[in-house]
């Protein structure tokens, strides 16, 4: 199966109201994707994520996005007062630099200097394997991700939900790493600077287990559909239904 064919299965089975966005991480020292381009201006890894949903295919510098940690995501240095928290403490959403630091520190990270750059474009566009797949989702639409891994199995999904740089870390390099299934609520940053509606959230996919995710969903159809007619509540409280 292609990666279009990925992508629109996704987009079919959840409801999608956005593309799922594939990114790539680019090795220091290989070359990059064709048909790929460098923002017009310096953004943010949340931004490219959003404007990938928008259609665009880009290439984004891993030392050179607009976020003060989001470099750190990718293995590349960030600035010493934003290490020590000391931005994020200003800023009000940490109590102090040394909460600020120790949550930005522990972050999922790629090895320092590993990666030049990022490739990030709606998930149909890519010929190339993905190393993570990033979908805006309602809490419902989470949910059956969610239980694409427990299907088989039989297991809980423990998250980690980060509280910052929680799409370039959280989202694209943390299943990458633990190749398993990831879950934000956002951030300061990804609710300030995008577009990501009070209601979304995103879960991010490892690349290596999209096939069997896109598979269980499609086995998972019927209980899928009982559940968004509410088939059980309506049984259960008649005159609750719409005439």
């Amino acid at each position: 199966m292609t990666f279009a064919e990925y992508a629109a299965k996704l987009t079919q089975l959840l409801g999608l109201q956005s593309p799922p966005v594939g990114v790539k991480f680019v090795r220091t020292g290989e070359l990059p994707p064709e048909n790929f381009t460098p923002p017009a201006k310096r953004i943010r890894f949340c931004q490219a994520v959003m404007e990938a949903s928008w259609g665009k295919s880009l290439l984004v510098s891993a030392s050179e996005l607009a976020c003060g940690p989001g470099p750190s995501s990718f293995g590349a240095p960030i600035k010493e007062k934003v290490y020590r928290g000391e931005v994020h403490s200003a800023l009000g959403i940490f109590g102090s630099p040394e909460a600020a630091a120790k949550c930005l520190t522990t972050n999922p990270k790629m090895q320092a200097g590993s990666v030049a750059s990022v490739a990030v474009a709606p998930l149909e566009r890519f010929t190339f394997p993905v190393d993570t797949v990033i979908v805006r989702v309602s809490p419902e639409q989470a949910m059956w991700l969610c239980q694409t891994r427990s299907y088989e199995e039989g297991k809980h999904l423990v998250l980690e939900i980060l509280t910052e740089q929680s799409v370039c870390a959280g989202m694209s390099v943390a299943p990458y790493i633990k190749s398993e299934i990831g879950v934000t609520f956002g951030c300061y940053g990804s609710r300030t600077y995008t577009d990501l509606g009070p209601e979304e959230m995103m879960v991010g996919i490892p690349g290596s287990i999209l096939p069997k995710v896109v598979a269980i969903l499609e086995k998972m159809g019927k209980p899928m559909a009982d559940s968004r007619s509410k088939k059980g509540f309506y049984e259960a409280y008649p005159e609750k239904k719409a005439a």
